[in-house]
């Protein structure tokens, strides 16, 4: 059984999972105090941050994967770049340890620098609006993107917990359906950290909403955290199925796979678009797909008698263009609708005063 299925059935508490999640609780409370201490830290100016003369942005969550930061971080990231501002966006290359940073470019992945999902799909998606880079240390990209495109705000996908650089915003996004994580901390939970962390985030984004009742839920249970910052809300919102050509494929009988951190909410989003899913694989989150996963899948395509093979984005970067041709895999594209749009409108201009007050 593999590492992350075994996460997720301890965070979950299936069956006896639950006594070793019980086991595991001192060392889930000395990680919850390493990093509370780590906050506070930084917090009191003890240990230093870097700052920057230009507006820092953070997307950030307190939950381990599948929230819906990059999603948040390309709608947010896009809008500014609509509205003329220089945005750079940084983000970590999980990809690889001790990298320099890289600008990403709208390219294929495929034989260039090892680079990681997040990367390579902001590239794609925002590469012709702003700048993206990576690097194994978010304030060494931040750096470079500061020294080589000189912008106005940097939005920082997943930056809640990366305590040395100084963020001007935070917005920390949240999954509806279980806001503080299932489980508790890490490693019997889902948690990076305490849930009280969000008493310092400067906007809440709860994404994943599929009805009032389980937003207002929510509200109130996050609000017992932070009651004075603003709420944004978001649903999940899937487009049409894109072939390995850019063309639009129909909705039919489907082998998907993924390596997401919440591969069940890829499945879920599937069946509600009317997809028939005749086998479902599941990956480690971030998973780099080798020849041995690719012939593995195609012979469950056609074992299966599925139209075709379909997966996220994410997984469809990590792949690679000539291996997605070659599967003729189909994608299926995610965006977000907000719903409280004057709260947004609000971050946007909170953002725009920043961009004022540093010039």
């Amino acid at each position: 059984m593999r590492f992350d299925e075994i996460h997720r059935k301890l965070s979950s508490r299936e069956g006896y999972w639950l006594w070793l999640a019980w086991l595991l609780q001192p060392a889930a409370f000395l990680y919850l105090i390493g990093a509370g201490v780590n906050r506070l830290l930084y917090s009191k100016g003890i240990l230093k941050k870097r700052s920057f003369n230009t507006v820092i942005v953070s997307i950030g969550n307190i939950e381990v994967g599948g929230v819906g930061k990059t999603p948040v971080t390309i709608r947010i990231a896009g809008k500014l770049a609509d509205m003329g501002i220089r945005t750079s966006v940084v983000c970590r290359n999980l990809a690889a340890s001790k990298v320099p940073p890289m600008a990403v470019t709208q390219g294929d992945a495929s034989g260039g620098p090892v680079m990681s999902d997040e990367a390579i799909l902001l590239g794609r998606v925002l590469g012709g609006a702003c700048s993206v880079y990576t690097a194994s240390d978010k304030t060494a990209a931040v750096e470079r993107a500061v020294r080589e495109m000189k912008p106005e705000v940097i939005i920082v996908d997943d930056g809640f917990q990366h305590h040395k650089l100084h963020r001007d915003l935070d917005v920390v996004v949240l999954n509806a359906d279980h806001p503080f994580g299932q489980g508790g901390v890490l490693p019997a939970g889902t948690l990076r950290e305490s849930s009280r962390a969000l008493s310092s985030a400067d906007y809440l984004w709860i994404n994943g909403v599929t009805s009032e009742t389980q937003l207002s839920l929510a509200r109130r249970l996050i609000s017992g955290r932070n009651w004075k910052s603003p709420f944004i809300s978001s649903s999940i919102v899937p487009g049409k199925p894109l072939k390995y050509d850019g063309t639009c494929d129909k909705i039919g009988r489907v082998v998907a796979f993924c390596g997401i951190g919440k591969p069940q909410g890829f499945r879920n989003t599937l069946e509600k678009t009317g997809f028939e899913i005749l086998k479902f694989h599941i990956y480690p989150d971030h998973w780099r797909y080798t020849q041995n996963d690719i012939q593995h899948l195609l012979g469950s395509l056609m074992q299966s008698g599925a139209d075709y093979l379909i997966t996220t984005e994410k997984d469809a970067a990590r792949l690679g263009a000539s291996s997605v041709k070659a599967m003729k895999l189909s994608v299926l594209p995610i965006r977000l609708s907000v719903t409280s749009h004057s709260a947004e409108e609000e971050l946007l201009g909170s953002i725009l005063e920043l961009v004022g007050r540093k010039q």
